[in-house]
């Protein structure tokens, strides 16, 4: 009986992408994705075999690669897919593409949501950090001039111990903590340290913190920022 294989089921898929597309020859991609040459060499003269046991998924490899091709584009722009999202579009697709399936009224299940993630060990589910719609339009070249700006500012002022002492040196930022938070986790690509979710309407209500910190290590007590229209008159209040 053939031993199973260790990898992912999409990895020869991949594979044989780079190779039809000539990045590179059939004995480099075998070493980049750590597969044998006589693996890639059968599926590219069997292409519609299957590679992995059990049923055959309801959408094909190709089908389920622009899934995660479009869950990895959205979430590095900002508007990263929840679960439900996804079943909804496999829901559409296969309404408007009949084919056999398995599900109730062509909507698949948590079953299959499991299972497609299982196949795609690239998509992990993570919880995202909202930001602005102000704050995700700064690109790298805008900071990159922040900072330049900055640094002649200082040299023009004749500032450069003011640098050199990280004691004067600090930074702030803030933080809201809503006081009905949202719950609920997106899809993101695997090892993606930061998942942002921009937010398209106005925020809820929040608590405002801003913190400081210096370069050595001290701490700022930090200043909080409650949702007053107007400041009480009790003191004790604040």
């Amino acid at each position: 009986m053939p031993k199973a294989p260790t990898y992912s089921p999409t990895r020869p898929m991949r594979a044989l992408l780079d190779f039809q597309n000539g990045q590179d020859s059939l004995r480099s991609i075998t070493k980049k994705y750590s597969m044998p040459r006589a693996t890639l060499q059968f599926k590219l003269k069997n292409p519609a075999c299957k590679t992995a046991f059990g049923p055959s998924p309801v959408l094909t490899e190709v089908e389920e690669n622009t899934i995660v091709r479009w869950i990895t584009e959205l979430a590095q722009k900002g508007f990263p897919r929840k679960k439900g999202d996804i079943i909804s579009s496999v829901q559409q697709f296969l309404k408007q593409n009949p084919r056999p399936n398995p599900f109730k009224d062509n909507r698949p299940g948590e079953g299959w949501m499991k299972a497609f993630l299982k196949r795609h060990p690239e998509v992990v589910t993570r919880s995202p950090e909202a930001v602005t719609s102000a704050s995700a339009c700064i690109s790298e070249n805008d900071i990159r001039k922040w900072f330049a700006d900055i640094h002649k500012y200082i040299e023009e002022k004749s500032l450069e111990n003011v640098i050199r002492d990280p004691s004067r040196i600090f930074n702030g930022d803030e933080t809201g903590f809503l006081i009905c938070p949202e719950s609920g986790k997106v899809l993101a690509p695997r090892g993606c340290k930061n998942v942002y979710t921009i937010d398209r309407g106005s925020s809820k209500e929040n608590i405002t913190v801003m913190f400081t910190f210096s370069a050595d290590g001290k701490i700022c007590s930090p200043m909080v920022v409650f949702p007053y229209k107007r400041i009480p008159d009790r003191t004790d209040l604040l």
